[in-house]
């Protein structure tokens, strides 16, 4: 039997700090926030903003009801734009800061049920999406500055339980009026998520469906980079991190466009 990965609130929280440290550090290595990333409309300036204001989105939805965007990519844009500064040294010390604030409002209680965006939630559960937005951004400027970034798969783990409950929010409703079905999701040495797709509405739970009609198996951090398009589908296919089979295979490339950010 394979073994289960399982991350625990304690440990996460230090992965959280730990990461931003790392992260802050790439920054630091920047005299000009002006660099734009490769394969972005980003600069370096604009990526440290755009963490920076992530764990004080985070606070804010904890202190208030914030509704998911009708646009996530603008509301990223709004909160750059709002924070105004560009200055990678700067911008370290105020990821790392806002980064520690975070973790002492959310605490040490890790299954407390908490506010995010539309949705209950978990501490676990916001440390992992927070987790995951350090470890891809931080890969980007990793691979800017030629430096190596492992991205190991408990992290990864921890970063999909995390965003899963929340992917409802990007559903492509025009692919998912062609996609009505069960599907079962495994991450490799993880979870069993079980997808329902019924009148373009979508529906996830942690458990393992008794049917389904199409199963996909994935690598935790080939599913992490593909599905944030750090790495090619096919690359991730055709290494066998990701695989699909079932009765209805031809959901598979349905499945695959399903979610899509906003």
């Amino acid at each position: 039997m394979a073994t289960v990965i399982a991350v625990e609130w304690g440990v996460l929280r230090n992965e959280i700090s730990s990461t931003s440290s790392r992260v802050a550090g790439l920054l630091r290595e920047f005299s000009d926030g002006s660099v734009v990333l490769p394969g972005s409309t980003w600069s370096v300036g604009e990526v440290g903003a755009h963490l920076v204001t992530i764990p004080r989105r985070y606070l804010d939805m904890l202190a208030r009801p914030i509704p998911f965007p009708e646009s996530l990519s603008a509301m990223n844009d709004a909160e750059i734009a709002a924070l105004g500064i560009r200055d990678p040294d700067q911008l370290a010390g105020l990821l790392e800061s806002d980064t520690a604030e975070l973790l002492r409002v959310l605490g040490y209680a890790g299954d407390r049920v908490v506010a995010f965006f539309g949705m209950n939630h978990t501490v676990e559960g916001v440390g992992g999406v927070m987790l995951g937005e350090l470890l891809l951004h931080g890969l980007d400027l990793a691979r800017l500055t030629k430096r190596p970034w492992p991205i190991r798969a408990d992290q990864a783990q921890a970063v999909m339980s995390g965003l899963l409950p929340s992917v409802v929010y990007s559903v492509d409703r025009e692919v998912a009026r062609r996609s009505t079905g069960t599907y079962h999701l495994h991450l490799r040495g993880g979870d069993d998520w079980t997808i329902r797709v019924e009148d373009s509405d979508v529906t996830i739970e942690r458990r393992r469906p008794q049917r389904a009609d199409l199963h996909v198996s994935q690598e935790p951090v080939a599913a992490l980079l593909v599905g944030y398009g750090r790495m090619s589908r096919w690359r991730a296919l055709l290494s066998g991190r990701i695989v699909a089979w079932g009765r209805k295979p031809w959901l598979a490339v349905r499945f695959a466009n399903l979610f899509a950010e906003t």
